[in-house]
């Protein structure tokens, strides 16, 4: 590195940790963004964010500090062709300690939409700009450790996502709630139950119901519905009732989409699985 260069980048490393600092773009290609680590970026001026094929991602403001995403290869570039940037980044590359990890593993849904978030909070401004000056100080890292910054940074992060979650979600399914949805749902389970109806029930609309309803059990109130259907049809072609009678029972359509339903999920028409569930119970004599 020639002494212009030294000049206009210093590099600094502290466990999973490596800060850079450049004073001046362009952005040397050893310094974008490893596609592996989380990557906490203040830009003195403008810059667009970019993946991919120049696939522009957004604009990070003179001054905000972002949270880049892993895996999605960013490159960084002047927002106004005129005016040149530098940035302060902080790559994080763990093993990282709890709170951090879990916010970092679960970051809220606004975040995942695209491939950096700002974050507009004072305290983590505050936070990034103390142990940054530090880490970059040859005496530096005392005032705050290493551990105990990314403490506090996951702290903050997830008091954010707490945030970003709850201002998008009002609130969540509570469990008195939900299970008043399900059980409603199981008492139901032959009849059509509509989404404004369980919304109701759940005192939201219906979009934002089936949002917290994925949430909570990691599906859609249609897809939970099929899947207590087939499950309960299983049980009923057990004790012997016919496939067209379950078909009625469990509110499908015709003993068509039931058959096809049932085979999707077990890999056998109901009609099969019933007469292996009778052979298993009343076996053939042998001779």
């Amino acid at each position: 590195m020639t002494e212009t260069e030294a000049k206009n980048l210093q590099t600094f490393t502290s466990g999973p940790l490596r800060l850079a600092i450049l004073k001046r773009d362009p952005v040397p290609a050893k310094l974008l963004p490893s596609r592996d680590a989380w990557t906490l970026l203040q830009p003195t001026h403008a810059v667009r964010v970019c993946t991919g094929e120049d696939r522009e991602e957004g604009v990070i403001r003179s001054g905000d500090l972002a949270l880049l995403l892993p895996g999605f290869g960013h490159t960084l570039k002047r927002h106004h062709p005129s005016t040149h940037f530098g940035f302060t980044a902080l790559f994080l590359e763990g093993p990282f300690p709890e709170p951090l990890l879990s916010s970092l593993q679960n970051p809220p849904r606004k975040w995942q939409e695209a491939s950096f978030a700002v974050l507009r909070s004072l305290s983590l401004k505050q936070l990034f700009n103390i142990f940054t000056q530090e880490l970059s100080n040859p005496d530096g890292v005392q005032l705050m450790t290493r551990e105990l910054f990314l403490i506090l940074l996951g702290a903050e992060l997830a008091r954010l996502t707490e945030k970003e979650d709850r201002g998008r979600f009002p609130y969540r399914l509570n469990r008195s709630t939900l299970q008043l949805v399900l059980d409603h749902m199981e008492a139901q389970i032959g009849s059509k139950n509509s989404v404004p109806e369980l919304a109701t029930m759940a005192r939201c609309t219906p979009d934002h119901f089936i949002r917290l309803f994925r949430e909570a059990t990691g599906t859609t109130p249609h897809q939970y519905l099929i899947e207590r259907r087939l499950q309960r049809a299983v049980t009923l072609l057990a004790n012997g009732e016919r496939p067209s009678d379950v078909a009625k029972i469990l509110g499908f359509y015709d003993a068509s989409a039931f058959t096809r339903a049932f085979k999707r999920r077990f890999s056998v028409p109901p009609s099969e699985y019933a007469q292996e569930a009778y052979e298993r119970q009343f076996p053939r004599k042998k001779d």
